[in-house]
């Protein structure tokens, strides 16, 4: 799959593509980015991290809510939130978010008695979270600052940001250093076996290269972890009536546009009302690991904690 361009900045890409690892099943770029070349790809006016959406704001017409509706019906647009993260470690008192962004997600869990504390590389981002209350470091899954290396939590979150990794493993394993005896860790990334992703690919917004460097299936992320040290103890899917929002079918259409009119050769086709109701028909009943978007695993450490970043023992 060749991706000429990055269509959030408009940037050319010279990644040579993204290809599959069928023995492992994981996708990735064909050529490694420079650090510099990933901190452009994030230096943008509107993006998630920074308290903004880059989807366009469109009214949603007659088609648009019997889609969303239909999907609804299918799903209950179930998402993942806070208080099914609470049910899985209701007891933690000291939760770290590695990549929180501007702390939305981690803000959720306030509770009296809790600490929220986060790390990102973005200085946009972790202004945006200390303002939501998020004790916040700068630095990466895979580079996690002194001051948050000597702690151990009771819940760590790292949601969307496997895929930003150079090194997946070396970030599980820093996780698995942090973690308090009997604490809990999340990890969700895209969930590249869905039909979404597989029907729309390159146009698909859980793409979004060069962003994103790594492609995971359910299966290649438990084997990810449990290489790691970790134990699945639940999976969680969530994300799929959101594909059939106006927003997010007017993003998509977007992209298709800027690959077309930048060299993008054959792109996967643009969203259509016939295709959506295809996909909408063939994900309705389709196994979790096919319908939802996002795929996440809750686990506990299995082996004895390793010193984050240090591989000796903690």
């Amino acid at each position: 799959m060749d991706i000429p361009i990055d269509v959030k900045t408009g940037q050319a890409i010279s990644s040579g593509g993204l290809v599959w690892c069928r023995a492992c099943d994981v996708g990735l770029m064909r050529r490694e980015l420079t650090p510099e070349e990933v901190r452009v790809s994030y230096d943008m006016a509107a993006y998630y991290t920074h308290g903004q959406s880059h989807f366009p704001e469109v009214a949603a017409g007659p088609v648009d809510r019997v889609l969303v509706k239909l999907a609804w019906l299918t799903d209950q647009g179930r998402m993942m939130d806070a208080a099914r993260l609470q049910a899985l470690q209701p007891e933690a008192r000291r939760v770290l978010d590695i990549g929180c962004g501007g702390g939305d997600f981690v803000a959720t869990l306030a509770a009296p008695g809790r600490e929220l504390f986060g790390v990102d590389p973005d200085p946009k981002a972790r202004e945006v979270a200390a303002g939501r209350g998020v004790t916040v470091e700068a630095g990466t899954a895979e580079a996690i600052p002194p001051s948050v290396r000597e702690q151990r939590f009771d819940l760590i979150l790292m949601t969307h940001v496997l895929e930003h990794c150079a090194d997946p493993g070396r970030a599980l394993r820093n996780v698995h250093g942090l973690l308090a005896p009997g604490g809990g860790f999340y990890c969700e990334v895209p969930n590249c076996a869905a039909l979404h992703f597989q029907t729309y690919a390159e146009i698909s917004e859980m793409l979004d290269v060069p962003r994103h460097l790594k492609f995971f299936t359910p299966q290649s992320l438990r084997r990810l972890m449990e290489e790691a040290g970790f134990e699945i103890v639940e999976e969680v899917h969530h994300g799929r009536t959101r594909h059939f929002s106006p927003g997010w079918r007017a993003w998509e259409n977007q992209v298709h546009r800027r690959l077309r009119d930048n060299g993008g050769g054959k792109v996967t086709p643009r969203r259509t009302l016939g295709r959506d109701l295809a996909l909408l028909a063939r994900s309705a009943f389709a196994p979790p690991d096919r319908k939802y978007d996002c795929i996440g695993l809750f686990a506990r450490a299995r082996r004895p904690w390793v010193r984050a970043g240090t591989g000796s023992p903690g």
